[in-house]
């Protein structure tokens, strides 16, 4: 053959064209090109072809071309799947799951439809688990909406058999329009952020009347979370108002009175979406100007976020209707017959943007950032080109771009967001740039973790989890090379590997549009976590001078305070509450008036706590919860403690806290539960050190009691937590 031809087209064309044995020859010089490209296209290109190959052989030529697969070419990337596929659609489920495991053994593609494949598969062999990987990592990637349709099925099926373990949610989806769609998508971003949701939609358009009856299947369903979705129908503005300050008052008054009566009844959290604009607009230009249908809008979704609680965030519609684009965003035939809106094209978008609400109000909003650095963070390789020779800055296109990642960054990191490098480089190069180049906007006190070396970025991550105490499930990695990013996500599922575009161009969005790090708050302990990152090195330095942990602790000059929870420090505590995995004894997740409750309760007690010591302030670490179970008796409902503080003893002082109140109470016992979970079994023995007595031992749970009248709370970890930890008043931490 003169040309081999390699696009999914084009083959289909050849292989029509010849019959018998030259059909086969075509067929086998086609694969022998798509194995030379094979190295630099992992992805749609490549499968595109291959199965178009496929698809133009007659069913007679299959099994001379499986042949000819095993014999010549039995590990090339284009004959493991094509062997995959011949596998599977002969019912030979094993070796299909054989052939995709080794085509993902090394660099694993990221196309949604091979993905979705391999998912299969693995669900028909009942490797469940690993079958639920695959699926999150095509939810992972950006499609349309008739990607989630197909695998509604195999979700169902893999949920059953290994439900997403992060968090668990009761979500409520109330509004004016069609949800269906929604919630399905919705539930599919569930599931592959981890999160083990039940949803209940209401009737249609009748989200009004599910608020303000108290009996509606809105109520029972008792949700922890409810979408109200509103449109700029349900407005019902002209196009012109001649007093636009009351119809924003009128709108905004009859939201935040629902808000009030939902969470005063259901006491969940509350996600109002904002209002998008009309997919055409009469009055043009003239609808911006006051009094006009658009500005009127876009002053109530203003108001609307100004007046709403801590338990309401306002979805910011206009912003996902701009993404999509707004005539992509609305559909008159969809409207007018299914009464859906928006568009199903546009319903991905939308639900990604509710998936950020859910993620953050659960806790599960990403916590670090981490940077390789040659064509990540400029162009070039420092190591080759030097100082001088590597693009960031003005004076070319790609420094601008690189330079606007750095800025991106920063500001993260400003609101609180850790920054890391893990790099392939000489530590010394790795480090110049961020000291003397001129245009850098990055410094090296900016990263909480500075790892440049020659080892695996996986090995080189797992030790950054481990310096900073951190859950690699928190991690969001950025890296220009294709490579290094499925090495991770096959290695580490856990952290979200970004797909970053061929170009230094698409970086800033490429990292914005995933809303990794949206949070419901934002506290002082978020603006300065960078600097306690810092000081949390100085520490380590401290202990590595010292032989014994005494010997540290009380170097550390440590001072603590018990506080009571108010409306000043409830977002705080919330924040812990959710997103504290591993000293957590409960691991139960509560919305702010869920606390603001129990913290309200006489019969019970709870308090926050504070610790500092002579490098910084750690701020609010702690939170311990306890209700009455009997007339003399409290039972711990919650007690958990931030991993920046793990190993201080601060454990020690929060119990002696509570025993001291519990006398004053008259409190005879204190009862205590441990749940454990793949995170928190660090705290699976801590009653037990703490004096408590076992009395019911669970699978998934065991619980204790403390006598208070005994003086077993006076034991040498406590008498050490005295010497180490003083007690004072907040103002003076």
């Amino acid at each position: 053959m003169a040309s081999v031809p390699t696009a999914p087209a084009a083959i289909s064309a050849t292989l029509a064209a010849r019959d018998g044995g030259a059909r086969l020859q075509a067929a086998e010089a086609i694969l022998e090109r798509l194995e030379q490209i094979a190295d630099r296209d992992t992805n749609r290109i490549l499968f595109d072809s291959c199965d178009a190959l496929l698809d133009a052989l007659p069913r007679e030529d299959m099994s001379t071309l499986d042949r000819w697969l095993t014999s010549r070419h039995p590990a090339s990337r284009p004959s493991l799947y094509m062997r995959a596929r011949l596998s599977q659609a002969a019912g030979h489920l094993s070796a299909a799951a054989g052939h995709w495991d080794a085509l993902f053994r090394g660099t694993p593609p990221t196309d949604v439809n091979v993905l979705l494949q391999y998912a299969r598969v693995l669900a028909d062999v009942g490797r469940f688990g690993d079958a639920a990987e695959r699926l999150r990592q095509a939810l992972h990637c950006r499609t349309t909406y008739s990607f989630y349709p197909r695998v509604r099925a195999l979700l169902d099926r893999i949920w059953r058999e290994a439900p997403p373990t992060y968090r668990q949610a009761r979500i409520a989806v109330i509004g004016s329009s069609t949800t269906s769609i929604l919630v399905q998508v919705l539930r599919a971003l569930c599931f592959r952020d981890g999160v083990n949701a039940v949803f209940y939609e209401g009737p249609y358009g009748a989200y009004r009347q599910e608020i303000l009856d108290r009996e509606s299947g809105l109520y029972r369903f008792e949700p922890s979370m409810a979408f109200l979705l509103t449109n700029w129908r349900d407005l019902q503005l002209p196009p012109a108002v001649d007093d636009e300050a009351a119809a924003v008052n009128a709108a905004v008054g009859e939201h935040t009175a629902a808000w009030q009566t939902l969470n005063g009844i259901a006491g969940c959290h509350i996600v109002q979406h904002g209002f998008d604009l009309p997919a055409e607009e009469s009055y043009d230009e003239l609808a911006t100007r006051p009094g006009g249908r658009t500005r009127v809008i876009r002053l109530i979704n203003l108001a609307l976020m100004a007046h709403a609680p801590r338990y309401v965030s306002v979805l910011d519609a206009e912003a996902v209707q701009a993404e999509v684009g707004r005539k992509y965003w609305h559909s008159a035939t969809q409207w007018s017959t299914a009464r859906q809106h928006p568009a199903p094209d546009a319903v991905p978008a939308l639900a990604e943007s509710q998936m950020a609400h859910v993620r953050a109000v659960l806790g599960l909003a990403k916590k670090i950032v981490v940077c390789d650095l040659d064509n990540t963070l400029w162009g070039g390789v420092i190591g080759e080109d030097g100082l001088t020779g590597i693009t960031l800055g003005p004076g070319s296109p790609a420094g601008e771009a690189y330079l606007a990642l750095q800025e991106y960054l920063l500001e993260l990191k400003q609101r609180g967001v850790l920054l890391a490098i893990c790099s392939k480089n000489n530590p010394d190069d790795a480090r110049l740039p961020f000291t003397e180049h001129p245009h850098t906007r990055l410094r090296l006190n900016d990263f909480a973790a500075f790892v440049a070396n020659w080892s695996d970025k996986v090995e080189n991550m797992r030790a950054i989890a481990a310096e900073l105490s951190l859950g690699l499930d928190s991690f969001v990695f950025l890296d220009d090379n294709p490579v290094e990013r499925a090495w991770v996500r096959s290695q580490l599922p856990e952290v979200l590997a970004v797909e970053l575009g061929s170009t230094p161009f698409g970086y800033v969005r490429d990292l914005d549009r995933g809303r990794y790090f949206q949070t419901a708050g934002l506290s002082d302990e978020d603006r300065g976590r960078s600097e306690m990152y810092q000081q949390s090195a100085s520490r380590r330095a401290l202990r590595s001078a010292h032989g014994s942990l005494d010997e540290f602790l009380e170097q550390l000059d440590m001072r603590a305070a018990a506080v009571n929870i108010t409306t000043g420090n409830i977002g705080r505590i919330t924040q812990l509450v959710n997103k504290t995995n591993q000293f957590n004894l409960t691991t139960r997740r509560y919305t702010d008036s869920q606390i603001a409750r129990m913290a309200a309760d006489p019969d019970g007690w709870a308090r926050a706590f504070h610790l500092a010591d002579r490098f910084g302030d750690y701020g609010l670490i702690g939170v311990l919860v306890c209700i009455r179970s009997a007339p003399d008796s409290w039972e711990v409902d919650t007690w958990l403690m931030s991993c920046r503080v793990l190993g201080r003893r601060m454990e020690h002082f929060m119990f002696d806290q509570l025993c001291e109140a519990a006398r004053s109470a008259g409190i005879a016992s204190i009862v205590g539960m441990y749940r454990p979970t793949a995170k928190n079994t660090q705290v699976a023995d801590l009653f037990t050190r703490l004096g408590f007595r076992l009395t019911a031992e669970q699978p998934d749970e065991m619980r204790y009691v403390f006598d208070i009248t005994s003086n077993a709370f006076a034991h040498d970890a406590q008498g050490s937590t005295r010497r180490h930890i003083r007690s004072e008043p907040p103002a003076r931490i």
